[in-house]
């Protein structure tokens, strides 16, 4: 607006003044417009010309580096006499593959979601810890998720190879043990031989047989079977697990035990002094009554005491660390259920076993679709021949890999909904064999899985500074009513009148000399408090802000005042 009044005076001065012929009046105006400097903010979307010039391969730029570099090239043509504080909004082509996030879930995440434990146990408690971290997240968002979880324990038996390693690697240590274990293919068992093999042998075996077998996971357990003898062919089987370093014995199942009612019975007479009612109404009712507003209730230690009763009595010759799951009848109100729980033998006296949770880390990936999150389905081995018509297990470019998989997913989805999100986890060559995920959302009207290609419209911000465009981060923010009320506020005492006047006229009087004239300097010390404290706070370091702000000089018009964050303050842009 500065530059077309000035423009216009000048025409006017001239037709006034000048002598020349109308030519010569002419090309002095159309020379000074064309080199006078414009400040101005623009929008552009790329040609395919433009790309052509840039030499842009298939008018797609690889990644933001190469866009920043070569973009400065078209605005230098396109707006040549523009000069500093001008803004350029480019719009274009950008090949944005999907980006995978990598996150593992700390204690304070486990905690958040107020599980009680620091692992999770089934996909929904996965889920909403998905979306209580990553609450911004939008469509075909990609996250590679490690968690702690329950350890599903494998089974494994050893092989007449794995006696033979076991041979080669303790004949040294136990030579009778590791020679009958290799030619037999078994442990022996029987105490009063000389190739007797122990618990604690067999244990320092299995750690030899599953370091050569197995990758250590922390925490993942196994059930290890293995042949025996002990004066007749048999078999036996240790529960143990990975504990980072070394195999180490994991509790196993106890022996089954369920009560029947001469048990029930027996605690009638046993506990009849020390819990009348509750001894006498299991005797009776043949359960233990657990709701604690009952005359005739049982506590956990008083149940713990009725087991120790029972079991004594029907193992008499038990030996430490006898192990027994047992299953009773409880009475907790309405209805009598079942319920379970182990007990071992410890010290003389059976106590409460509860058999320790193992955990180990798994990684998962998930994508973002439809507003919840998403485990990506994985295409079978073989189907890329059978069904895809490539000729390897695997597709070229991630064109193909859309096509035919959005075609694959239409007949086992034949009650999907629009706006319904899909993932799929496909192998892709490209300069080896890589995995590739691919994001697909159906469209009802077309009633067809439509691909997310990752070819997408960007559009990166370019500031002109000194002699050239650059990448700039400067965020426009036209001032409102609220931001000049919000600098009344603040400097109200330290400028009573231009403050007061600010906040009423929703401007800045800058006329000089006038009582409520607002100089650069305090202008400069407005926009730092309205950008810390009002617009800006959490702003990073480096980052600018051109202010548009409404002034008053005689006449209604507007200023700009560029600045960029610089050691916690805002300054003007140099």
């Amino acid at each position: 607006m500065k530059n077309s009044i000035y423009l216009l005076m000048m025409f006017l001065g001239l037709a006034l003044t000048s002598c020349e012929p109308m030519e010569d009046l002419h090309d002095d105006v159309d020379d000074t417009i064309a080199n006078t400097p414009i400040i101005g903010i623009e929008e552009y979307t790329l040609t395919e010309a433009n790309y052509d010039t840039l030499g842009v391969e298939d008018g797609v730029f690889d990644n933001l580096e190469d866009a920043g570099a070569l973009i400065p090239k078209v605005l230098a043509e396109k707006f040549p006499f523009w000069e500093e504080g001008s803004l350029a909004q480019v719009t274009f082509d950008l090949n944005a593959p999907i980006v995978i996030e990598e996150y593992t879930v700390s204690q304070e995440g486990y905690e958040a979601l107020d599980l009680g434990r620091n692992y999770f146990v089934k996909t929904s408690e996965i889920k909403d810890f998905l979306e209580y971290q990553f609450q911004q997240a939008t469509l075909n968002d990609y996250v590679e998720l490690t968690y702690r979880t329950v350890a599903v324990e494998q089974s494994y038996t050893l092989t007449g190879d794995d006696f033979d390693l076991i041979e080669d690697e303790f004949e040294a240590i136990y030579p009778e043990p590791a020679g009958s274990a290799g030619q037999y293919g078994n442990f022996e068992r029987r105490e009063d031989r000389d190739a007797y093999w122990n618990n604690d042998m067999i244990l320092e075996a299995l750690n030899v047989v599953m370091e050569e077998n197995f990758t250590g996971i922390e925490g993942q357990t196994y059930e290890v079977s293995y042949k025996i003898y002990d004066g007749s062919p048999g078999e036996e089987s240790m529960n143990i697990k990975y504990n980072g370093s070394s195999y180490v014995t994991v509790g196993a199942a106890g022996m089954p035990f369920e009560f029947e009612d001469s048990n029930y019975e027996l605690l009638g007479v046993e506990l009849a002094e020390a819990y009348p009612g509750p001894s006498d109404n299991a005797a009776y009712f043949k359960s233990f009554d657990v709701r604690s507003t009952s005359d005739n209730f049982w506590s956990e230690e008083m149940i713990l005491e009725a087991m120790n009763i029972v079991l004594m009595d029907e193992f008499p010759d038990a030996t430490e660390g006898a192990h027994y799951d047992v299953t009773y009848t409880i009475f907790p109100g309405g209805s009598t259920e079942e319920v379970m729980s182990s007990f071992i033998l410890e010290d003389g006296e059976y106590v409460a076993y509860e058999p320790e949770v193992s955990t180990v880390m798994e990684t998962q990936v998930f994508g973002f679709g439809d507003n919840s999150w998403h485990m990506p389905i994985i295409l079978p081995d073989g189907i890329y021949q059978s069904e895809f018509e490539q000729q390897y297990g695997n597709f070229g470019n991630e064109a193909t890999a859309g096509f035919y998989i959005g075609r694959w997913l239409e007949p086992r989805f034949p009650y999907a909904q629009d706006g319904d999100f899909v993932s799929v986890e496909y192998k892709m060559y490209s300069g080896g064999l890589v995995t590739r995920y691919a994001s697909f959302v159906y469209n009802e009207d077309d009633r067809e899985w439509e691909f997310i290609p990752t070819v997408i419209p960007y559009t990166l911000q370019f500031g002109y500074e000194d002699t050239g465009w650059v990448v700039d981060n400067t965020i426009v923010h036209v001032l409102t009513d609220s931001d000049y009320e919000y600098i009344e506020s603040q400097l109200i005492d330290t400028y009573p009148g231009p403050a007061d006047s600010a906040g009423y006229y929703k401007n800045f009087d800058r006329r000089k000399g006038n009582s409520n004239q607002w100089t650069d300097a305090m202008l400069l010390e407005a926009m730092d408090l309205l950008l810390s404290g009002k617009v800006a706070p959490n702003a990073d370091e480096g980052q600018k802000y051109l202010l548009v702000f409404d002034i008053y000089n005689g006449t209604n018009t507007t200023e700009q005042l560029h600045l960029i964050k610089t050691d916690g303050e805002w300054v003007r842009v140099k």
